[in-house]
């Protein structure tokens, strides 16, 4: 049948029910009215005339949208470079092949579900892992349902598993000489300031030379290189930490004069230190240590050096008393000593 339009979009007959087209962007967007009556068809057109003009709607319709196209978006957006790193890594290798060439609108729970059977029965992730991959996911699709206009309508519901097992790893003092040691050159002053500061690993690889003072001895982090959003400086510790820094700071002046960042390889950025690192803890005889539990260890350092909370949590970066209960790690050398305490409370009552 022929179709019929007052210029500003189509009605037309599908069999028993009306259609409508109209052109966004110079690409047609069709939806059925569901009803064999022309009047709503007419409804239907001008509701989706008023959204093409508030900007809602996109020539190719939502329906038609690759999660590809998601995550491509995701990838493009402001997110700090560290996290567009990390993320990227996780998009390429395993979210776009698995998902990539699905339709948005498309997307189950079932699906996920298959694709966390996957990863962790196929691939021997944990299930803490999918969480962190579905959770890039998700995102992206919050993202592009908030675009004008909107790349999704609906987003579906992400089945995340309950992390039950909360890690508690930290480093004694002598295995932090042995790891010193087993890491590889470029690695050890990024570790020693770690252990120390319990900076933050994606903190401490954009500090930059300029933030360095050697004669007040103090690393000052401007507001938009930390993750809350909040400058602060934590100190430069004699022994290791500045001995490794002065060192750096000799080498780079010597063969790498224009690199400003303070840890690097070769005057260049370090961003993906996972086989260095994993090296280093199976020969230091600690393969399940990772690097952000060096940031608990120096929490518990500095809580056991007699550090006030407040100084603690502003070297650290912890913004909430909550934050900074999570790293207080009770192990035997405190059990000693709240032992020793309560013996000589007990001796003195007697």
């Amino acid at each position: 049948m022929a179709r019929k339009t007052d210029g500003s979009g189509s009605i037309y007959l599908r069999g028993d029910i009306w259609w409508v087209k109209i052109r966004v962007d110079g690409k047609p967007v069709y939806e059925s009215s569901k009803s064999p009556k022309k009047s709503d068809a007419i409804k239907l057109r001008d509701k989706l005339l008023a959204k093409k003009h508030r900007g809602e709607i996109t020539g190719g319709t939502p329906d038609k949208i690759l999660i590809g196209s998601l995550l491509d978006d995701i990838l493009k957006s402001d997110i700090e470079e560290s996290t567009r790193y990390v993320w990227e890594k996780v998009v390429e290798k395993n979210l776009r092949p698995y998902f990539g060439n699905t339709r948005a609108a498309r997307l189950s729970t079932d699906l996920m579900d298959k694709y966390r059977v996957k990863r962790t029965e196929k691939d021997g992730v944990t299930h803490s892992t999918v969480n962190r991959e579905l959770s890039i996911l998700r995102t992206s699709f919050h993202n592009a349902r908030k675009r004008t206009p909107p790349k999704v309508n609906l987003i579906p519901y992400f089945p995340m598993v309950k992390e039950t097992t909360v890690r508690k790893g930290f480093l004694s003092d002598e295995t932090y000489s042995k790891l010193r040691d087993a890491l590889e050159h470029d690695l050890k002053a990024l570790f020693v300031s770690g252990y120390i500061t319990g900076i933050r690993k994606s903190e401490l690889t954009d500090i930059q030379w300029p933030q360095v003072d050697f004669e007040s001895d103090i690393i000052a982090l401007e507001p938009d290189e930390t993750k809350n959003r909040e400058g602060r400086s934590v100190p430069i510790l004699k022994g290791d930490m500045r001995d490794l820094l002065v060192a750096a700071k000799k080498e780079r002046d010597e063969k790498w004069p224009d690199s400003p960042w303070v840890y690097n390889r070769q005057g260049k950025k370090i961003k993906d230190f996972r086989t260095g690192w994993e090296k280093g803890c199976k020969e230091a005889g600690v393969p399940e240590l990772h690097f952000h539990d060096l940031r608990r260890s120096a929490v518990r350092n500095m809580r056991r050096a007699g550090v006030p909370q407040v100084i603690r949590m502003k070297i650290s970066g912890h913004k909430t008393d909550s934050m900074e209960r999570r790293y207080n790690i009770v192990d035997a050398d405190d059990l000693s000593i709240a032992k020793e305490f309560m013996e000589r409370r007990m001796m003195a009552a007697k």
